[in-house]
């Protein structure tokens, strides 16, 4: 078995919705998460990874406790707009011109949002059809839950994305076996689904992938807004300054191939030369920003994960590893791996 396969992982955005989800229902989320092996502080870490599958214990668990056989669908439903679940996937909308490019954008960056399946964008055989295809672990298959949450997720986010007719969604395709009550399944979807598939995937017309998106970010920060405010317990003396906007800005699109002074500054509604201007009024630069928040969570994901080091290199945004390796060793004057060591119980940091 791989490393990828012993340690499957996902980010902590993935839990955005589940405190809201059990609004009124007298269970603790700390308590449910607990129980599955979840840190309660990913709840408030979107940068954390957490274990795939304690993830799928989490939903099966709260699923029995609620007696809520639909748990993937009705947090599908509870997701805060505009949808943090999402991650950077979601701001990488900003950046992409059409569905195709977002699909694509966001296909490539999920191989280090998580590593516990593959998302493959095929064409259908009659050549007409896209398919956004789900390739999961066969020795350990996500649950019922977790796979119509994340395909659930897909469908509702495409349709915020851009403007479609509800046919234009051909079908979705799921492994498990068809549930008793399908009636929130219709108001997820809009779309046939079937169930005892080969694969899990979502299908839908070629000509969606055309379509221009067509997003309308929030005022007066816009979608960035949501994500700084989630940051804002990891940034150490979090003051509102714009170095730390920035800073709590950087998590946000790091490893997506975005994650730029211009791009930034898009999200912040304001120039890049104005940011620089503003950067350097406080005695400090966005490359320097931008180092200091890749050593903060280089060392927290080598001590807290065991995501392999070339995926902790990818969602720092290296193409490979060599460079994640050499500027570690600057920052802390040892490799990856031996840092990992060092911070494991029994290990000495010094």
């Amino acid at each position: 078995m791989t490393e990828g396969t012993r340690h499957a992982y996902v980010r902590a955005t993935m839990l955005g919705g589940y405190a809201e989800l059990l609004e009124g229902s007298g269970v603790s989320a700390a308590e449910m998460m607990a129980r599955a092996g979840i840190p309660a502080r990913a709840l408030s870490d979107p940068d954390m990874l957490v274990s795939w599958h304690a993830m799928g214990r989490l939903m099966e668990l709260t699923a029995t406790r609620l007696g809520n056989p639909h748990l993937g669908l009705e947090w599908v439903l509870a997701a805060p707009r505009p949808f943090l679940n999402f991650g950077p996937l979601g701001l990488l909308a900003r950046f992409s011109g059409t569905l195709d490019e977002w699909c694509t954008i966001s296909r490539d960056y999920w191989r280090f949002h998580t590593n516990a399946y593959a998302v493959s964008l095929l064409e259908s055989d009659c050549g007409q059809d896209l398919i956004l295809r789900f390739a999961f672990d066969d020795v350990v298959p996500p649950s019922r839950h977790q796979m119509e949450y994340t395909i659930g997720g897909v469908c509702r986010f495409m349709r915020m994305l851009v403007r479609m007719d509800d046919d234009q969604f051909v079908c979705v395709r799921f492994q498990h076996l068809e549930p008793d009550d399908l009636g929130l399944h219709g108001k997820v979807f809009r779309c046939p689904v079937e169930f005892g598939c080969r694969d899990n995937e979502l299908v839908y017309r070629r000509e969606v992938g055309l379509y221009p998106i067509d997003y309308e970010i929030d005022a007066p920060l816009g979608l960035i807004g949501h994500y700084v405010a989630a940051r804002r317990a990891t940034i150490p003396d979090f003051d509102g300054s714009t170095r730390a906007t920035v800073e709590a800005a950087i998590p946000s699109l790091i490893g997506t191939g975005c994650c730029t002074l211009g791009h930034v500054a898009e999200l912040l509604n304001i120039g890049p030369k104005t940011l620089q201007r503003q950067l350097a009024r406080e005695g400090t630069n966005f490359v320097e920003l931008l180092d200091r928040v890749r050593e903060r969570l280089a060392r927290r994901l080598l001590a807290e994960s065991d995501a392999p080091v070339a995926s902790i290199a990818g969602l720092l945004g290296y193409v490979r590893t060599p460079p994640f390796t050499s500027a570690f060793r600057r920052w802390t004057g040892t490799s990856p791996r031996e840092y990992r060591k060092a911070a494991r119980p029994g290990g000495d940091l010094g």
